[in-house]
């Protein structure tokens, strides 16, 4: 009888073990599930698409019209830790797949009082370069494109390197300081004498031992109950290494000796501001002024064999936005934007004798060309805000180039041709003004 109990009271024992060996089983995988799901909530998803028709009126640009995806950008954020932020954006655009940003964000947990607590952070790998326009998002940006400086002075706005950043606790400053490799997606090869520039392709691996360094400061003010006010300043100071045996600058006289291997000099300074009201719903007035020195590599030969020198080049641009909300769903913006490539001739000296090479040994028959030429655009653009997710944007840029003189037969010292669909002849004549507008409708979906 004990004999039969006892065998009934292990076989209960055996099946309550089982049971709870289910049970932790379950637990366990509960666990690592609530750990899988921790996991993913910290990963945040974002991005936009902006699809847009645009009319080119200039009459060289075939074809005049045309339909395209400008942006296709997906961004993953990890927030891995407390102060650790993981980063990851690639633009999905036909025909022009590209990694736009891939970096990581720590922030400084060492500091625990003062005004420096949790207000140092440093960023590493491809982002933004140090300006506010370059940092102002696509998806965000009041007309279509960046100015022409910016374009032209920042070629892909990203760069491989570092960023240190300071916001001190209750100070409206914020000071950044980064270090790159300097030739990320610029124009660094000039090609041949009529003022193209090649690509340089490979932006992860640098070619030289330079490095760009830049710096920026904001300062922001509170005006009453108006509104705001920021004001700021960046700087560059970057190099390129030469490849040839001349530098010739800007003034078309100026020579300067060099050999393969030395500094060419690229720098320069920017002031910036932007001013924000909260009146009649809404608006605000930003600009920007730079000017420097920038460069373009030589290297390649002429015909007769001399070698294209390097290109020092004295710039200016600016530009001026005026931005008012039109209600709760409309919103008007214009920019004024002005870049001058070579401040040290006028339009009407390109290409005459004075400024087509003073020393044949190192310059050949390198020229001012239109890559001398300042251009003034104005930008106008509506907005109409659909809801917080879809934009739809009408815009139109009117371009405007500087004018190049006539010779004593009141030809154009500088002209352009080009083929119609026909198979006709055009030309466009710098001496005026000719049309170069643009028309871009775009919506946009941010998600």
């Amino acid at each position: 009888m004990n004999t039969k109990a006892q065998s009934v009271e292990d076989s209960i024992k055996e099946q309550i073990s089982e049971m709870k060996d289910r049970v932790n089983g379950i637990d366990e995988r509960l666990m690592t599930s609530e750990s899988d799901l921790s996991k993913l909530t910290k990963i945040k998803f974002s991005g936009y698409i902006q699809s847009e028709f645009n009319k080119y009126e200039n009459r060289a640009t075939l074809p005049s019209n045309n339909f395209s995806l400008r942006r296709v950008r997906l961004k993953a954020t990890y927030e891995a830790a407390d102060g650790v932020k993981f980063v990851v954006q690639p633009d999905f655009s036909p025909g022009s797949f590209s990694l736009k940003d891939a970096y990581v964000v720590l922030n400084d947990h060492f500091i625990h009082q003062g005004i420096f607590k949790n207000a140092i952070s440093l960023t590493a790998g491809k982002f933004n370069r140090l300006n506010y326009e370059v940092e102002y998002s696509s998806s965000q940006r009041e007309v279509p494109e960046r100015s022409l400086v910016i374009r032209s002075i920042y070629p892909g706005e990203r760069a491989i390197g570092f960023k240190l950043e300071v916001n001190p606790q209750g100070i409206p400053l914020k000071v950044q300081l980064g270090m790159f490799n300097g030739n990320d997606g610029g124009f660094n090869q000039l090609s041949d004498t009529t003022g193209k520039f090649a690509a340089n392709t490979i932006e992860n691996k640098d070619y030289d031992n330079f490095k760009d360094i830049m710096a920026r400061a904001t300062y922001s003010f509170k005006l009453g109950n108006i509104g705001g006010l920021d004001i700021g300043a960046h700087a560059y100071f970057g190099s390129l290494k030469s490849n040839t045996n001349a530098t010739l600058h800007s003034d078309f006289t100026t020579i300067d000796s060099s050999k393969v291997g030395d500094a060419v000099k690229r720098n320069w300074f920017g002031a910036e501001f932007q001013f924000f009201a909260d009146v009649l719903g809404g608006m605000s007035l930003k600009g920007e002024y730079i000017t420097g020195k920038n460069a373009m590599l030589g290297g390649s030969k002429f015909a007769n064999g001399n070698l294209l020198p390097n290109f020092q080049n004295n710039f200016a641009g600016y530009y001026v936005y005026l931005i008012k909300n039109i209600g709760k769903k409309n919103q008007f913006a214009f920019r004024y934007d002005y870049y001058d490539p070579n401040t040290d001739i006028k339009g009407s000296d390109v290409t005459i004798s004075k400024y087509a090479g003073s020393n044949s040994r190192k310059i050949g028959s390198f020229k001012s060309s239109k890559a001398d030429l300042a251009y003034t655009t104005f930008t106008l653009a509506w907005h109409y805000y659909f809801d917080d997710n879809i934009r739809i944007t009408l815009a139109y840029a009117i371009v405007q180039n500087e004018k190049v003189g006539t010779n004593s037969a009141g030809a154009p010292n500088y002209k352009e041709t080009y083929t119609n669909p026909d198979g006709s002849v055009g030309t466009n004549d710098y001496s005026k003004v000719f049309n170069q507008n643009q028309l871009t409708i775009r919506l946009q979906a941010k998600f």
